[in-house]
């Protein structure tokens, strides 16, 4: 008897430490940058101001978005110049309003664009608020386009790369996968509705897609992320629309 109650409060405290263990993950992970968010928050100081004077005189490549803009390497193209001013956690919003201080002020000749995950993540916490959350992500990024094509940048256009596998812990804590991988679906679609002359879609959904609305996992880093393979994969598709 006293055995099997030793066996019940090992695994209890076993559980706590897990719960804590989680929770301390979460913390750093989710309540730091929202509460460093309310001092910044659209980012504007995360990157420092670029003395323009000693710019080369190559083509400005940009990449432009949240976390997964900012994880993306450029591709060994000698005759660009290759500048990221993506931000992780960024929503379609966050990214769209600092526009003005982190993109004009280089002139970029081609801006490449990924947004919209950290919005449309959100809809399994926040159901009823589905339809107005893809909405705006739809808006956000025609203003976005039409901002890029205002200072006369040609814009290449990613769609949203598909979602992994979320985490047991997540899931706990609400997050689902279909609403998200749909809402993608739907945002994809408008995504390829703005193509133009000026604006180029690079499918990245496609290129990364396994089976089903799910990223094929030899690419996944985690739920949200990729892995250094699928960049070199996205690069190598890349080139082609750069050169």
């Amino acid at each position: 008897m006293k055995l099997k109650y030793g066996l019940i409060i090992a695994i209890l405290l076993l559980l706590l430490c897990v719960s804590l263990a989680l929770n301390y993950i979460f913390y750093k992970k989710a309540f730091i940058p929202l509460h460093a968010a309310k001092l910044d928050p659209i980012g504007l100081s995360y990157y420092p101001v670029t003395n323009l004077e000693n710019r080369d005189d190559k083509p400005i490549v940009m990449f432009y978005g949240d976390s997964r803009g900012l994880s993306w390497p450029h591709p060994q193209l000698n005759h660009y110049q290759f500048l990221n001013r993506s931000i992780g956690n960024q929503t379609s919003i966050q990214v769209l309003e600092r526009f003005k201080q982190h993109v004009v002020p280089y002139h970029p000749d081609i801006i490449i664009i990924q947004v919209c995950i950290n919005d449309l993540k959100m809809i399994p916490l926040f159901p009823s608020k589905r339809d107005k959350i893809i909405t705006d992500c739809k808006h956000n990024l025609q203003v976005l386009v039409k901002r890029a094509e205002k200072i006369k940048a040609k814009v290449i256009l990613s769609t949203v790369f598909p979602l992994g596998k979320i985490s047991l812990a997540r899931k706990l804590l609400g997050m689902k996968e279909k609403p998200i991988m749909d809402a993608i679906d739907e945002v994809n679609i408008y995504i390829k509705s703005l193509a133009s002359d000026n604006i180029q879609i690079f499918d990245s959904y496609r290129l990364l897609k396994g089976v089903g609305q799910a990223i094929d996992p030899q690419y996944s880093h985690d739920w949200l992320h990729l892995n250094q393979k699928a960049y070199q994969y996205l690069n190598e598709q890349l080139v082609v629309f750069l050169e």
